[in-house]
């Protein structure tokens, strides 16, 4: 067999197999590099979209809201399975339905919610979205059942601590609420969306300073964020502010037009609507309330601001308005007993005492915590229902009642002993019992002038001028004056109050006291 040439032959196929093969190599190598380079970039620009979508989301207004979904989206065309994105859209589309109101933001919400579950996500976005939807969908029983869970496996996050300032709010246990409000703000203080949350919490109790305070700290992260000015402005309106320091920030707000989702709009108009009332009318009130509630319907604060300004038209249907607020907002002091003083101030003590009754329902199986552990009564506490309750008892002519509720009041040591002390004070001098009433008005009028209660020292005056001591007397209701007037009350009023003290001296046979009273009083009402 011939077999010249052969070992060539051999030598060339295994030359052009093996460059072949190199050449299969470097294209497979090329692919794989490429392959490689195009993963990284798509990774990158995941996270590229993942990090503006959450700065995005922490400035907290709508329309960096609806920026962060458009990044999100961005990001879902290059990476649909992105878990912990799926949960931030969750977390952001939460926000637009329950903070904001947005239409449509409910079943998004919950869409993005169920992808982030399937995908495994264990972000606190995740996990907070799940509880505050069960919350605001009135499932308190299971929210409360998924927070065991969570906080048994250690979760532990400034949402999950939101979610559970919700459920407490909810549930009337408003002492445990605030503290949580208070730790969430503090551990997501770089997202003002906490202390604004924290803020309506304590608007909704009442308490307007420490409110505007909580809002201060969001637009200190964020100047610009709406729901806390707007609501701010609110506050302080509530607190009897004047009306002028709010108008400008009311009025740059409405011109936000993509930025005024149905609760800014509500918010907006119900402040436009307590500027007016501040102002004296109540009828331009009632429209600005009328397209709050067209913006958003179930705005609480918008229902209570119509029955602030019917009872200032002394109208029936103020009480009806109260009442509506209460239905919306069963848990929140501020509706119940500013509603009932108003029904009080118009005389319809049968509806002020049914608000109050409505109330204890609501608080009465609830219970809070004393610094020693103890469950005890919320309503034992609650010294603010209690001196309600007096007032309404007193106005009604029930004094034994009215004298049960201030003791209850005292009893509760709270932040409103004083005026505890003052309100049984003045009962017991109506009644005539000089001796209890000196011992509790002195407790808050004290004789060296150093109180800070007008009235206080007012009735101490007329509790004097009962037991024929007139130059003390004199001396307490200048004291009276004094404090009333470094607390901005007009001049014209301080001059009233002079002149029928001394009506009451020259009738009581004083006639050289009253001509000095008024020479010593008169420089605190003089205009200058």
């Amino acid at each position: 067999m011939e077999t010249s040439g052969h070992g060539d032959w051999k030598r060339r196929e295994g030359l052009g197999s093996a460059l072949a093969q190199i050449g299969v190599v470097a294209v497979l190598l090329a692919a794989a590099v490429v392959w490689f380079v195009h993963r990284g970039q798509v990774r990158q620009e995941v996270d590229a979209h993942l990090r503006t979508a959450r700065s995005a989301v922490l400035k907290g207004n709508p329309s960096d809201l609806a920026m962060a979904q458009q990044n999100l989206e961005a990001l879902f065309a290059l990476a649909p399975d992105a878990r912990d994105a799926r949960a931030l859209a969750a977390d952001l589309q939460t926000e637009l339905w329950l903070t904001h109101h947005q239409p449509g933001a409910d079943a998004k919400a919950r869409e993005q919610l169920e992808r982030a579950e399937a995908l495994g996500s264990r972000s606190g976005e995740r996990y907070g979205a799940r509880v505050l939807q069960l919350v605001g969908a009135g499932q308190t029983a299971e929210a409360q059942k998924l927070l065991e869970e969570l906080k048994a496996q250690g979760a532990n996050s400034p949402r999950l601590t939101l979610a559970q300032a919700r459920l407490l709010q909810k549930e009337g246990r408003l002492s445990e609420a605030r503290q949580a409000f208070a730790h969430a703000a503090e551990g997501a203080w770089k997202d003002p969306r906490f202390s604004t949350a924290y803020g309506e919490a304590l608007l909704d109790e009442g308490m307007f300073p420490q409110a505007v305070e909580a809002f201060s700290r969001a637009t200190t992260v964020n100047p610009d964020h709406l729901l806390a000015r707007v609501t701010s402005a609110l506050a302080q309106l509530y607190a009897g502010r004047p009306p002028d320091g709010v108008t400008a920030t009311l009025d740059e707000v409405r011109t936000r037009g993509k930025d005024l989702t149905p609760a800014l709009q509500a918010r907006v108009a119900v402040a436009q609507a307590e500027a007016a009332l501040a102002k004296g009318a109540p009828d331009e009130a009632l429209t600005h309330v009328d397209a709050a509630l067209k913006a958003w319907p179930d705005e609480h604060y918008a229902l209570f601001t119509r029955g602030r300004a019917l009872a200032a038209k002394r109208a029936p249907e103020a009480r009806q308005a109260l009442e509506a607020a209460v239905a919306k907002r069963p848990t929140a002091p501020l509706l119940t007993l500013e509603g009932a003083r108003l029904l009080q101030a118009q005389g319809d003590g049968e509806g002020a005492l049914a608000m109050l009754d409505a109330y204890e329902k609501t608080f009465r199986e609830v219970k809070a915590q004393t610094a020693d552990g103890k469950a005890v009564p919320a309503l034992d506490r609650d010294d603010r229902y209690w001196l309600s309750r007096g007032g309404v008892m007193e106005a009604a002519g029930r004094q034994d009642d009215a004298l049960a509720a201030y003791d209850k009041a005292l009893a509760a040591r709270g932040v409103g002993l004083a005026r505890a002390q003052y309100a049984k004070g003045s009962l017991l001098l109506a009644r005539k019992d000089f001796e209890g009433a000196r011992k509790l008005l002195t407790a808050v009028a004290p004789e060296t002038g150093a109180g800070s209660m007008p009235e206080a020292y007012a009735a101490l005056g007329e509790l004097l001028f009962a037991q024929g001591e007139f130059a003390a007397g004199c001396q307490q209701h200048y004291f009276a004056l004094v404090r009333a007037r470094a607390q901005g009350a007009p001049t014209d009023q301080l001059a009233t109050r002079a002149n029928d003290i001394k009506k009451r001296l020259e009738t009581s046979g004083q006639p050289a006291m009253a001509k000095a009273w008024l020479n010593e009083a008169g420089p605190l009402f003089q205009q200058p």
